[in-house]
């Protein structure tokens, strides 16, 4: 079987992987450089709800992860990491425009979060591959490094 970095789908995965990067490096420089907060009040049912999370900062927080996200993203760094933190991000943006503030404009916005995270994350899936035991023994963080640098040097 062909493995996924030898295949002609890895430059699709790519593509896949800087366009979620400008996206999220868009949403969050926006705010970063420009201090640019949107309009709440058209965003519908949501609106007190994103008014609260700027008030309570986390709003501005959330901006800033988008920036260092979508860096990492961009950069090919921390990969299968940083879409498990980005998925929590796409769950929230896509539950609100999708069920709670279902405009046509933030329909567009739902799903192609959705697609894009999840599409990633299937694409790195190999790598989360270790999560799916359905019983596990305490692993120390060192014990990992340890294995796997004995792992690369038998090959």
């Amino acid at each position: 079987m062909i493995q996924a970095s030898n295949s002609p789908w890895k430059y699709l995965i790519m593509w896949l992987r800087i366009y979620f990067a400008i996206h999220y490096l868009k949403s969050g420089l926006y705010f970063v450089i420009f201090d640019f907060v949107p309009d709440f009040s058209k965003a519908g049912a949501v609106s007190n709800y994103l008014y609260e999370m700027n008030n309570i900062g986390f709003y501005p927080l959330v901006k800033y992860l988008e920036v260092v996200l979508g860096g990492l993203l961009l950069f090919n760094r921390f990969v299968p990491l940083v879409l498990i933190i980005m998925a929590g991000i796409t769950i929230q943006i896509s539950y609100l425009n999708l069920v709670v503030s279902p405009h046509p404009r933030q329909k567009f916005t739902g799903t192609q979060e959705l697609l894009l995270n999840g599409s990633l994350l299937l694409a790195y899936g190999g790598y989360y591959v270790n999560y799916l035991r359905s019983k596990a023994q305490p692993y120390f963080l060192w014990e990992g490094f340890r294995d796997h640098k004995k792992t690369n040097n038998n090959e």
